[in-house]
């Protein structure tokens, strides 16, 4: 008696087969990946024309408080105040990168949807592939598109930077947050991945991304110092593994800045400004009255990834199961409406 037994693929080719579909798939699309980039420039252009001078206002009434005399005629004093936007600057792109890393990723998942809709992931989950290595094939596909284009939206920061003279960058802390842009963006695309599973279409989508594109940057405390927010709301953005990424970005950008300002004779030893600046371009992330150091955000987003990629492979991967045997139910009373035998 013969069996029919299905012979399963070499599932590391399948899963880079998958991959390489996806990215060609995406890349494929200029005007989205164009997109996809300009979201989060338009959130550092908002800064640059809006924002900024904001801040810088903020600054110069904390220089005017403490009594400390600058001039913006003389290079010196222009030297100075540079110094302090510099703070101002690296704060607020820290932020973006870390709300930049969720939102290309929220808008990278359009992919997995639109396969979903057209009936493509149906196809693919009826043959006979691990339903986990579909999973990790559209997260992988997500988690390298997201890093490129934070990767550019990196270089384009350094360049802004470096045009306004507010921070020349070391050689480690260049590679350093590097490594932060790699970790944020495994934390978000397991975090978006695991939203978008259970997505369907494309017109659902659309409003989820833009409901948590403009939620997002306050909900992690990257628009706004932590201080001037409700204390309800510094407290809900500590559950929030983007609050985490912002603060390691942070630490990595800010504190080279900071040591140069107190090195300018105008404010070394006056602890009150000192005191009054950081408080308001902090670099900490309080919990419930105790600083969180950047071992320990790492840690706690190592920790929120830990927990979506186990809630990925439980439920997303389920969902695609899911799929896979409504489109067999479909494919059989189909077969049988065409036998007459219904």
């Amino acid at each position: 008696m013969k069996t029919n037994k299905q012979v399963l693929p070499n599932q590391w080719g399948v899963f880079c087969s998958l991959t390489k579909r996806h990215l060609m798939v995406f890349f494929k699309n200029i005007p989205t990946v164009l997109f996809t980039l300009m979201v989060p420039l338009a959130v550092l252009a908002v800064y640059a024309l809006f924002l900024r001078p904001m801040e810088t206002d903020q600054i110069k009434s904390i220089l005017n408080q403490y009594h400390i005399s600058y001039s913006e005629t003389d290079p010196d004093g222009l030297a100075f105040l540079r110094k302090i936007y510099g703070i101002a600057d690296c704060w607020m792109i820290s932020g973006v990168m870390a709300v930049s890393c969720i939102t290309v990723s929220l808008n990278t998942n359009y992919i997995l949807v639109r396969d979903k809709e057209s009936g493509m992931t149906r196809d693919i989950i009826s043959s006979p592939i691990d339903h986990r290595t579909i999973t990790l094939s559209y997260f992988s596909f997500n988690a390298i598109v997201t890093f490129l284009i934070n990767l550019i939206v990196y270089l384009i920061c350094l360049l802004w930077l470096a045009c306004y003279h507010a921070y020349m960058i070391s050689l480690t802390d260049f590679f350093a947050i590097i490594g932060v842009l790699m970790l944020s963006t495994i934390s978000a695309s397991l975090l978006t991945f695991f939203v978008c599973s259970f997505i369907n279409t494309e017109s659902v989508l659309s409003p989820v991304v833009a409901i948590m594109s403009a939620a997002v940057g306050f909900l992690i405390g990257a628009y706004l110092p932590n201080s001037m927010m409700p204390e309800g709301v510094q407290m809900l953005t500590t559950f929030f593994p983007g609050t985490y990424s912002a603060g390691l970005f942070r630490n990595y950008f800010m504190t080279h800045p900071i040591e140069r300002l107190l090195q300018d004779p105008r404010v070394s030893g006056n602890t009150d400004f000192i005191n009054a600046l950081t408080s308001q371009f902090s670099l900490n992330i309080n919990f419930f009255g105790n600083d969180v150091p950047p071992s320990i955000m790492a840690l706690v987003i190592f920790a929120f990834s830990g927990i979506f990629l186990i809630l990925n492979l439980a439920f997303a991967s389920r969902n695609f199961i899911k799929v896979g045997h409504n489109s067999k139910k479909k494919r059989k009373k189909a077969d049988k409406i065409v036998k007459g035998e219904e």
